[in-house]
């Protein structure tokens, strides 16, 4: 628990069995907003006695579709029909929900990039010390569920931070497993960026990310795999019964993005012109794509391509595109035995 006390309350009394709906009511104030407060939605399912999941979205504000997922959620579930609890938070850092952005409009915070937070700090700090203190020591496990927003699209996949002891890195396998979706990107478990994860693996919760689609819009494909995958999960771990509306998971395909040369950025500004799609297999070499000058119709367009082999995960989805900006991202097939 943190040693500072939050700027965050919250009147929900998280051992009550059956539903409810509240917010955290983190207090702020600016010119619009005097003696104000910022309501983040959180709602708790809790029947029987079985473990305490996490489930977040909205982490970034212009990622729908594990709003809309934990949004049935909420609304679906029965809690008599649970075997434990749930702490759903489907807007995460609200501020960026409401405005349709990645990152607050109140205080430029990137959600993923600030845990543990801090009580004192500026919202988005304070939303992030509050799940990080108060929320994950109730966990042992979790689901913050992503995707690309306005920016990328990714293959549907889950993301597995390969950090923890022994035993957590079996119960995370487990649930990655459990999850299934078509790729696993794992990434390492040293120091972080201040994600969730991070925070998550510091205490011990087996927690799982997932990036679902992204154009900021809703990929039907990626809705039902996520659905799919939180069902499985939830049905993993017992809180659901085993057999509840989901299908079998398929073997799930480990993969990881190695370092720089995975990636491709803009070496100009201009117009983005893709050769290759998701899900393609590329080789080192291989041109990427071309960037058009916007400014000067005598230009020739500017190539560029793949440094290394590997299956495209991720791309850039606006075409204008400035110098700098990615373009595409590769993954490598890893062995699953590297894991533990």
């Amino acid at each position: 628990m943190s040693a500072t006390p939050s700027s965050i309350s919250c009147d929900l009394d998280f051992d009550k069995k059956g539903r409810q709906n509240s917010f955290l009511r983190l207090l702020y104030s600016d010119n619009r907003h005097a003696y104000g407060m910022i309501p983040v939605p959180i709602t708790v399912l809790a029947g029987g006695t079985g473990p305490t999941v996490l489930l977040t979205a909205g982490t970034h504000g212009d990622e729908y579709e594990g709003q809309i997922i934990l949004r049935h959620l909420m609304r679906d579930v029965d809690p008599a029909q649970l075997n434990g609890r749930l702490i759903i938070m489907p807007a995460l850092n609200y501020p960026a929900v409401l405005d349709l952005a990645r990152v607050s409009p109140l205080d430029d915070g990137n959600m993923n990039r600030v845990f543990p937070g801090d009580p004192n700090g500026t919202p988005t700090l304070a939303i992030a010390d509050y799940v990080s203190s108060q929320i994950l020591p109730m966990c042992d496990a979790g689901l913050d569920l992503h995707s690309g927003g306005f920016a990328s699209e990714y293959i549907p996949c889950a993301f597995l931070r390969n950090g923890g002891d022994k035993e957590l890195k079996a119960r995370k396998l487990a649930i990655t497993e459990a999850f299934g979706a078509p790729l696993t990107v794992v990434v390492p478990g040293g120091p972080g960026l201040g994600s969730l994860l991070s925070s998550a693996d510091a205490q011990g919760v087996a927690m799982l990310a997932t990036e679902l689609g992204g154009c900021g819009t809703v990929n039907l494909d990626a809705l039902e795999i996520g659905n799919q995958g939180v069902n499985r999960v939830l049905q993993h771990l017992g809180i659901l019964e085993a057999g509840s509306s989901s299908s079998v998971a398929a073997a799930t395909r480990f993969v990881e993005m190695p370092g720089p040369r995975y990636h491709v950025h803009a070496p100009v500004n201009g117009l983005f012109e893709p050769y290759s799609e998701l899900g393609d297999d590329v080789v080192a070499g291989q041109k990427a794509g071309c960037l058009h000058p916007r400014d000067n119709p005598d230009a020739d367009a500017v190539e560029v391509a793949f440094e290394s082999d590997g299956i495209v995960l991720t791309q850039r989805v606006p075409a204008v595109t400035e110098c700098g900006d990615y373009l595409f991202s590769l993954s490598i097939d890893i062995s699953r035995d590297r894991l533990l």
